[in-house]
């Protein structure tokens, strides 16, 4: 109901129209399984009607923290249920270390050290996951610097399609980046994940 008039009003503050759009960004996901769609199908939508290029963004890359020294950066999500979205990548080359995964918050610590390249000094973490889940995450984590902010501006999503520093893809081949194959559980499961994280 809101998304197409913000669009239009966004457009009209910009003194711009549709047909002088050369991409149309949409965020790729991991996150919302509704929002992800919905975000999609707008964008789709959209280049289809203008034939205008669609540049998928991962969730992890609206991280950016160019401000900062770190070399990596080690993004952390809530993907809800107990567990973890997590991906470690170059901020310069955004070259994966870890690709994006689901893990649980106790194997955190472990995936990053076998990683071997990854260490409190080269490395800063970001994202929700790590502030939801510091109770079950290794102590030793609390060496690597930690920067918490709700959620990602824009202006990373603009840079990263203004820099041509990730591909666009045909419309016909857009997607979301799914990292969790069953999205609901039954009542048993449910019950068994709260009692876990108790």
């Amino acid at each position: 109901t809101y998304i197409l008039p913000q669009i239009e009003q966004l457009l009209h503050r910009s003194d711009l129209d549709l047909d002088q759009l050369d991409y149309i960004a949409y965020n790729q996901g991991p996150g919302s399984f509704t929002g992800l769609r919905i975000g999609l199908s707008v964008a789709l939508g959209l280049a289809y009607a203008k034939k205008i290029t669609l540049v998928p963004i991962p969730t992890f890359f609206l991280y950016l923290e160019p401000q900062t020294k770190a070399q990596n950066l080690i993004v952390t999500l809530d993907a809800r249920l107990g567990q973890i979205y997590l991906a470690v990548f170059n901020q310069t080359s955004l070259n994966y270390l870890i690709p994006p995964c689901l893990i649980n918050p106790q194997e955190l610590m472990q995936i990053l050290a076998e990683a071997k390249s990854i260490n409190p000094e080269n490395s800063l973490i970001v994202g929700n996951g790590f502030e939801v889940y510091q109770a079950q995450l290794d102590p030793s984590l609390n060496n690597f610097n930690y920067q918490n902010y709700d959620y990602p501006t824009t202006q990373n999503m603009l840079n990263l399609v203004k820099q041509q520093q990730l591909p666009s893809c045909p419309l016909f081949e857009a997607d979301l980046l799914y990292l969790r194959n069953k999205v609901a559980l039954n009542l048993t499961e449910q019950k068994n994940a709260r009692d876990a994280n108790k």
